[in-house]
């Protein structure tokens, strides 16, 4: 969660280990969920909640996971700025299904510079 000054919430993220018995998807520490609030949109804040969640991944493994649907190109857009790669391209990785499109498997191998804030 991030608050801003006066203690509103600006936005929240999730990461966490997911085991998707999937073929394709591997169990791993996967990032989830970005959500900022309407007045605080295009201001960093998404970036802001990305390093801390792939900081928090660091300390854990050496890879980072993501699936976004295809349509999202403002999450594909950030993901890459972080520097996520695609793997695989799928109507469902586990139980998560992107119906009328595709999702996409994203990994990131994390060093010792996935551990500095920025993006």
């Amino acid at each position: 969660m991030l608050k801003d000054p006066q203690g509103q919430l600006v936005g929240w993220a999730r990461a966490g280990w997911w085991d998707p018995s999937d073929q394709l998807a591997p169990a791993g520490y996967y990032l989830s969920g970005v959500e900022i609030s309407r007045e605080h949109q295009h201001r960093g804040f998404a970036s802001i909640l990305t390093a801390a969640r792939l900081k928090w991944v660091a300390e854990r493994d050496t890879t980072a996971w993501c699936i976004v649907n295809a349509r999202n190109t403002g999450s594909l857009a950030l993901q890459a700025s972080f520097g996520f790669k695609e793997i695989a391209r799928a109507s469902h990785f586990g139980a998560v299904s992107f119906s009328g499109g595709c999702g996409l498997l994203l990994r990131k191998e994390l060093s010792e510079d996935a551990l500095v804030l920025s993006a």
